[in-house]
């Protein structure tokens, strides 16, 4: 009731107020407009151990003195619900800061004005526990997947260069998935805290506490130096911009991976989790001979995760060829063609055009019309137009 009073006070008295009093009532009326433009529910809140952004228990932070000990530990994950927006905060264990310099390999400073600097922070939701409702692959270069067969609906990335991240991630995903990616460029920070505001449109719908979440704190790589990678790996590896994860730590990549080469561990040092899951044991769950990825779990608000969905590993022989190779960059297999009876960590033989095998590959990500998979053996001679594969397995090696 106080606006109508401070409008007919302004409207009715201001030839006789003096101008001084009119921006004092004008800063009144804006204050207490804004304060009444939208309230601030809490939808769901999640505290994280303090200390852990080690990855599975080895990781060490990279060494450059930019860096301080809490810059990729995740503490707290926040969601509220604030008129037509939907507001994400990231609690770390250090400020966010401006850092005294804006460049690593390369002379020229970058254009950094996004208030994140250190750190990529991956927010996947899951608005809808029906299985098969989403997509299941991650953010290009984290090397993690999701456990228990759950998908995300949508992704916010917090990120310091964030159309050039968006286009490597909408370079793998295709069309239909990247719709559902958003990588926010109006980010506030408040000491540790950072925030996004999201319109509620964008979820297609007000936030429930039934919804889902698994962040993601990975290091931000500033520039795409495939020299870098090519040193690390031995080729090129599709990556939204995230710090490597080496044998031996170096000023701009972390240390304590478990082999200087190795493909499958994961580059995300901390993610969040439900109450009494180990992260070591969530994190170490990836296996370099096969090359798959650590599985991360979601966290629900209501504090209760659907049933785990069972992965297809068998494949349907009604279904043939299953699928082609439509692009390989380095080690990175996309795939289109029928994905019916194909699962996520599923293996299949690559063919050459004598129906011999070349290669093979574990599946990743399923996306629309194909998946995308890594070459784990014969990634050299896999090419695009060639076959692929999915025996179906033993037994033993059904599920997920």
């Amino acid at each position: 009731m106080l606006l109508p009073a401070f409008f007919v006070l302004i409207s009715v008295e201001r030839p006789v107020l003096s101008r001084s009093i009119r921006d004092v009532l004008l800063v009144v009326l804006i204050t207490a407009g804004s304060s009444l433009a939208a309230e601030r529910i809490l939808i769901a809140g999640f505290d994280d151990p303090a200390g852990d952004a080690n990855g599975p228990g080895t990781y060490q932070p990279p060494g450059d003195t930019d860096f301080l000990p809490g810059d990729f530990d995740l503490r707290r994950f926040a969601v509220f619900e604030e008129g037509d927006k939907v507001v994400f905060e990231v609690t770390l264990g250090e400020n966010f800061r401006v850092p005294p310099s804006t460049q690593r390999y390369n002379s020229t400073p970058l254009d950094l004005k996004n208030n994140i600097y250190f750190q990529n922070i991956d927010i996947y939701v899951d608005t809808d526990p029906t299985p098969g409702s989403g997509w299941s692959m991650c953010i290009p270069g984290r090397r993690v997947a999701f456990a228990d067969g759950h998908t995300w609906e949508y992704v916010v990335v917090m990120t310091p260069q964030p159309g050039a991240a968006k286009a490597v991630t909408e370079g793998i995903f295709g069309t239909e998935a990247s719709r559902r990616v958003l990588f926010p460029t109006n980010l506030q920070t408040q000491g540790k805290t950072i925030y996004a505001r999201i319109p509620a449109s964008f979820f297609g719908g007000r936030p429930t506490k039934d919804w889902g979440y698994s962040v993601h704190v990975s290091g931000a790589r500033w520039e795409r130096s495939f020299a870098v990678v090519d040193r690390i790996a031995g080729r090129h590896e599709a990556d939204a911009y995230t710090m490597p994860v080496i044998g031996v730590r170096e000023a701009w990549m972390f240390g304590g991976a478990p082999s200087a080469g190795g493909k499958a561990h994961p580059w995300v040092v901390d993610v969040l989790l439900p109450p009494g899951a180990s992260q070591a044991k969530v994190l170490g769950s990836y296996d370099e001979k096969t090359g798959a990825y650590a599985q991360v779990p979601f966290v629900y608000g209501s504090g209760k995760a659907p049933p785990a969905v069972a992965v297809t590993t068998v494949v349907d022989k009604s279904v043939s060829p299953a699928l082609s190779v439509a692009d390989v960059s380095g080690g990175v297999v996309s795939m289109k063609g029928p994905t019916k009876g194909v699962g996520v960590m599923q293996i299949g033989k690559v063919l050459g055009s004598d129906g011999a095998p070349v290669g093979r590959v574990i599946v990743t990500q399923m996306i629309e019309g194909g998946a995308v998979g890594r070459a784990v053996e014969g990634g050299d001679a896999i090419r695009p137009g060639m076959g692929v594969e999915f025996g179906t397995p033993p037994p033993s090696s059904t599920g997920h």
